[in-house]
């Protein structure tokens, strides 16, 4: 069955070049529609969606951004009322049916425009931004794949031409790939490089009970978006190291709290874990550690990564943090606490084991929580088997509820 593939570009410099893909997917038998994100000059071929239809949808005129722009104003004024027009305008296509995946192509400003149209996308949807310099921000937390063109994208040669027959062919076998395989309960987890041996062990054991698991490193921007899409059915934050930051670059506490929010707000059952709140982690080497940190047990985790051990005092902060993120909490909440450590640096004969400094969390937490909100306290290290049996078998229990 053919697939529709939106192409999003800046038709007055990029027309060329725009229905070499275009041909050449519809060559492959599938359907385009092609979007003109233009501000100024000619379209060198015809749109599907022209540029006064996307100015209009970014609440503008094409007209009004033209007479801005011949006025000396910045060129980001049009490019943002454009990539709020493309938005829309791809943002309903896909509510109806028609878009299955989407490619763009262009330089800086063309990349910010064609990536910004996809950021709207949900996860999954086939997403490639042809562009002549790979930048990170263009793609941020996104399932965005970049392909690097090898010269300008001005015009067509034998380079050219084979680059983007190579990018059409890749955005139509993105379009046709199949997903086999039953669909099972997906459950989120948070990891560490420090936690993984505990979400290895936690892994098989939820796949025996049916669940599939889909893993976190540190960053959760993804998991709430998949939570607010409604592809998840469950939480295991194993890894809660990620209220650490705020407090490591004196950030405000409300980064933190707002982490794994929809969660919560959703009534998906959550198990809540102390992992990595033994550590605060810093760029760099020991040598351009910030004076504050200096006399903290540290520990060199790579060439540009130090790890310096958390107070009592921060754990106590971290804590109270997520026990009140638990009492927000519409649905089925436990909060599972190794007693024997945090991480794999935080165990006995490690430099950074201080149960002491462990200790806080479990007693802020006492103090805190609601009635209802489940506290589990396991004798073992986090990354020990009979912690990750108790966590899953947590886990099964308040789902159940």
């Amino acid at each position: 069955m053919p697939k529709t593939i939106v192409i999003p570009v800046t038709l007055d410099t990029k027309g060329e070049e725009t229905k070499y893909i275009k041909d050449e997917i519809e060559r492959k038998g599938h359907n385009t529609i092609v979007i003109d994100v233009g501000v100024l000059g000619e379209p060198l071929i015809k749109a599907d969606i022209t540029r006064e239809e996307v100015a209009q949808a970014g609440g503008s005129s094409l007209r009004e951004l033209v007479e801005a722009a011949e006025k000396g104003a910045d060129r980001t004024e049009g490019t943002n009322v454009m990539i709020s027009g493309v938005q829309k305008i791809v943002e309903e296509l896909h509510s109806a049916g028609k878009l299955d995946g989407i490619i763009s192509l262009g330089g800086s400003t063309g990349a910010a425009l064609g990536t910004s149209a996809m950021s709207v996308l949900p996860i999954g949807i086939p997403k490639l931004m042809v562009s002549t310099g790979f930048e990170l921000q263009f793609v941020g937390h996104k399932d965005i794949a970049m392909m690097q063109t090898p010269a300008d994208i001005l015009g067509l040669n034998s380079v050219m031409r084979k680059t983007l027959a190579c990018a059409a062919g890749a955005i139509v076998g993105m379009v046709e790939a199949e997903v086999r395989g039953p669909i099972k309960p997906l459950v989120g987890i948070t990891a560490l490089g420090v936690t993984t041996p505990a979400v290895m062990r936690i892994k098989p054991l939820l796949e025996e009970r049916g669940y599939d698991l889909i893993a976190f490193h540190t960053d959760t921007q993804v998991l709430d978006e998949l939570v607010q899409e409604g592809r998840i059915s469950g939480i295991i934050d194993l890894t809660t190291f990620e209220v650490m930051i705020p407090l490591t670059y004196h950030l405000p506490e409300e980064l933190a709290e707002g982490r794994l929010r929809p969660a919560g707000e959703k009534g998906l059952p959550q198990v809540i874990v102390p992992g990595g709140l033994d550590m605060l982690i810093l760029t760099g080497t020991k040598e351009t550690v910030p004076p504050e940190y200096k006399d903290r047990v540290l520990h060199v985790h790579g060439p540009d990564r130090v790890l310096a051990r958390t107070t009592k005092e921060e754990v106590g902060k971290a804590a109270r943090i997520l026990a009140e993120r638990a009492n927000r909490a519409t649905g089925p909440v436990a909060i599972v606490i190794p007693l024997r450590g945090f991480s794999a640096v935080d165990q006995e004969g490690q430099h950074f084991y201080d149960p002491e400094a462990d200790g806080a969390f479990a007693q802020v937490v006492k103090g805190i929580v609601k009635e209802g909100v489940e506290i589990v306290e396991v004798d073992a290290h986090i990354n020990d088997d009979e912690f990750a049996k108790r966590v899953v078998d947590t886990y099964d229990r308040i789902t159940a509820r």
